[in-house]
């Protein structure tokens, strides 16, 4: 099994201080890692489409519960990792399956939910 190391970048944003929160998955942000993928795969990549979360904008809950994927205010299965760019996490999210034991955190079952082609 590959076993990553994820921690969460937390830096203020514009004039109004907000918090953003973007994971880094082995020290790059994930943002950074869905453009890699994207080229891989042929796609035309989203590039700074993607933008990291913005606990202020819509009620997670605690964040650390959120990333383990117990997320109160999550909509459906899976859970919100990215949000857009312009801090809206609805209008272009990046979407995973979160599964979480008392060792082990798994995120896979990525979406896009507006291009299903991309998942």
């Amino acid at each position: 099994m590959i076993s990553n190391e994820i921690r969460f970048d937390c830096q203020h944003r514009g004039d109004r201080g907000l918090l953003v929160v973007v994971p880094h998955i082995d020290g790059a942000p994930l943002t950074e890692l869905i453009d890699e993928y994207e080229i891989a795969a042929g796609m035309q990549p989203a590039s700074d489409d993607y933008g990291g979360l913005i606990p202020e904008f819509f009620r997670f809950g605690p964040m650390q519960d959120h990333f383990l994927g117990l997320s109160t205010s999550a909509k459906g299965p899976k859970t919100p990792v990215l949000g857009c760019e312009c801090g809206e996490w609805g209008c272009w999210p990046l979407m995973a399956r979160i599964t979480a034991t008392a060792d082990l955190v798994t995120w896979d079952a990525f979406e896009q939910p507006h291009r299903k082609t991309r998942d």
